[in-house]
């Protein structure tokens, strides 16, 4: 069987007035429990949602983690907005999963170039018509 990956969720963006999270609580349980228990939420995540910790860690990995511990320590980091200084953070060679804005965000390319990290930019992400036609933004 082959190896998940270790995925780590940040709740709080060090950019200002960022306010956006990755998952919202209620639809963690949308996803597969196979996945769902390699997922580890950020300390505080849900509380802006009415879930304590407690809660989304029956739900997933069974822990939540700190933001220093997801950054250095996980194989994927999903954050909303993440900034430069994240990504000095995250361990080399790991995954960021967010809306990087690298076209716009020259620093924010090379510091992933040099660090090896590998990005996945919902900016570029879209749903699909059944004919396929580019339809909404995700």
């Amino acid at each position: 069987m082959m190896k998940l990956l270790t995925v780590g969720v940040i709740g709080k963006s060090l950019k200002e007035n960022e306010k956006r999270v990755a998952i919202h609580p209620e639809h963690i349980k949308r996803i597969p429990l196979i996945f769902r228990e390699k997922i580890t939420f950020e300390v505080g995540y849900g509380l802006r949602f009415g879930m304590d910790d407690n809660k989304i860690a029956k739900l997933t990995s069974g822990r939540v983690a700190s933001r220093k511990e997801i950054l250095k320590d996980f194989d994927c980091v999903i954050m909303p907005k993440p900034l430069v200084e994240d990504l000095f953070q995250v361990r080399a060679g790991a995954i960021v999963w967010g809306w990087p804005h690298c076209v716009q965000q020259k620093e924010m390319t090379q510091v992933s170039i040099e660090r090896k990290l590998t990005l996945i930019a919902w900016e570029e992400m879209f749903t699909w018509s059944r004919t396929g036609d580019k339809n909404m933004h995700i």
